[in-house]
């Protein structure tokens, strides 16, 4: 018989884009332990997401009815000696589940001489009671993805696994750019604006030239003292940048705010990319070349 519980009803089903019909079916807590072997959506076989947690599943219409099948594992209906060289009236060759627990409860040997006797039990069917309601949305975030921040109705507040479905934001866009910017080549500084700067990023790239340029530096001792040796180092240009970047990236569901999230990093990081490189040497690195009044003809 199938087993009923009280309606629930705040559950939802997403229905992707892509004609799936997405499911968040958590386990009861009354099934515990018990392993759970299918998932039918009006008894067609439902998949799995592959979400971390295995609580998405998937079907390929909307289901009147979903229903979980549990496999109880087999219970003792008996104990059967195990070491027969013991056999004695103590150690009798079959115990019933009564006598074995009352005889175990005292003397730890009943359970190295004897081993139990097991029954299959029937499968349990659990219905998940409805009605769903249908929530138009793509495939829940990645737990590596970035972070989603829903304004979520009233009635959606305690149910996380529903919040990319709602207009929102994904947060530390320019936190994220620092990071990946500070790791480019030639980057020697990326910081956010602070005290009375514009906020965005504040970026410093010093690079080389295309063809090497370098000046020879004074090198001095312990006291101070300049020394007769001099070191060779390279000319480097340079290169100042603010970029604007926000820190939230908002939309009207996670998935078009992660394409935005998604388009920005490229944009942004192709901006230092392209200030990363080399200086030009016909003008010194400044982006221009002096205008030199060419030399008098005789």
């Amino acid at each position: 018989m199938p087993h009923q519980t009280r309606p629930d009803f705040s559950r939802y089903v997403l229905q992707h884009p892509d004609g799936r019909w997405l499911y968040h079916l958590a386990k009861p807590a009354e099934f515990g332990a018990t392993p759970r072997t299918g998932l039918f959506a009006d008894d067609e076989p439902m998949t799995p997401l592959g979400d971390p947690r295995g609580q998405w599943w998937v079907a390929g219409h909307q289901a009147k009815q979903v229903t979980a099948v549990y496999q109880p594992y087999p219970q003792p209906v008996g104990y059967r000696l195990r070491d027969t060289s013991v056999h004695s009236d103590r150690y009798p060759h079959e115990l019933a589940v009564e006598e074995w627990a009352g005889r175990a409860e005292d003397d730890d040997t009943f359970y190295r001489f004897y081993e139990a006797v097991t029954e299959d039990q029937p499968e349990v069917r659990y219905e998940y009671p409805g009605p769903f309601i249908v929530l138009e949305a793509g495939e829940p975030p990645a737990p590596d993805a970035p972070l989603w921040v829903a304004e979520l109705p009233t009635a959606l507040s305690q149910r996380p696994e529903y919040q990319h479905c709602f207009p929102g934001y994904i947060p530390g866009l320019r936190a994220h750019l620092a990071d990946a910017v500070k790791r480019m080549r030639h980057v020697q500084y990326c910081f956010n604006g602070r005290d009375d700067k514009p906020s965005g990023l504040y970026v410093t790239i010093r690079v080389p030239f295309q063809e090497p340029v370098s000046r020879w530096r004074p090198k001095y001792g312990a006291r101070g003292q300049e020394l007769k040796t001099k070191e060779e180092v390279e000319n480097l240009v340079t290169r100042e940048m603010h970029l604007p970047v926000p820190d939230r990236v908002y939309g009207p569901n996670y998935q078009v705010a992660l394409a935005d999230w998604t388009a920005q990093v490229e944009f942004w990081t192709q901006v230092a990319r392209d200030a990363s490189v080399k200086a030009c040497n016909a003008c010194q690195g400044t982006g221009h070349v002096l205008d030199v009044p060419e030399p008098a003809t005789p």
